[in-house]
């Protein structure tokens, strides 16, 4: 069981990371300039994943949070408003859907054959993020993806509004799992939700 959940976390935080690359070089934005609070949030993510699925059984929630989480982390951190930082995050995850769809059929043929052990299920989540990772790499080496003047659509009032929202979302989901008497995972996203709203609030910015 102990070995599961490493295996699960190591690659899972891998994968992570494969789609924040993926996610900002596609706006030809240098993931590796917040790398470790990406990291922090990102091993947060793998943490309430794992909960989710092998706990509750509840997959289709994993999903959902992680890109919320991306959205906040780089509305938060990388300071891109919240509007572009959702459509960043929505285009990141489908990147990653497509690499690792061809992962799946060109290595095992298939999903069941791609899911039908643990070390199918790991083989794919690190491929996808390699493939990710070195596209990334290829696409800011070469200048190649979008630049958009962002601060075009930040809303006023940004920071309150998305301090304001990420309370609204704790608080949700907080009781989502206290009905659930998951409490390790309403420490593992308040803990995410924390960190973010510290950056939030502090006067940094992406290029600095």
């Amino acid at each position: 069981m102990i070995s599961e959940a490493v295996g699960f976390l190591l690659f899972s935080t891998i994968e992570g990371v494969g789609i924040l690359f993926i996610m900002m070089s596609i706006f030809r934005m240098n993931p590796l300039a917040k790398i470790w609070p990406a990291l922090f949030i990102i091993l947060l993510m793998s943490l309430q994943s794992f909960v989710l699925r092998n706990e509750l059984e509840l997959n289709y929630m994993v999903p959902v949070i992680n890109i919320l989480l991306f959205i906040l982390l780089l509305t938060t951190v990388i300071k891109i408003p919240v509007l572009w930082s959702g459509i960043i995050a929505i285009l990141g995850y489908m990147a990653y859907a497509i690499a690792q769809t061809l992962v799946v059929f060109t290595v095992f043929g298939s999903i069941v054959n791609a899911q039908s052990t643990l070390f199918h299920g790991y083989t794919t989540q690190a491929m996808t993020a390699i493939i990710l990772i070195f596209i990334s790499w290829f696409m800011l080496k070469n200048r190649i993806g979008f630049t958009f003047e962002f601060e075009r659509l930040r809303l006023k009032r940004e920071d309150t509004i998305v301090i304001i929202l990420m309370l609204i979302f704790l608080i949700i989901f907080s009781i989502i799992m206290i009905r659930q008497d998951i409490w390790l995972n309403i420490i593992f996203f308040g803990a995410a939700l924390m960190m973010l709203i510290y950056y939030s609030v502090r006067e940094e910015h992406f290029y600095d």
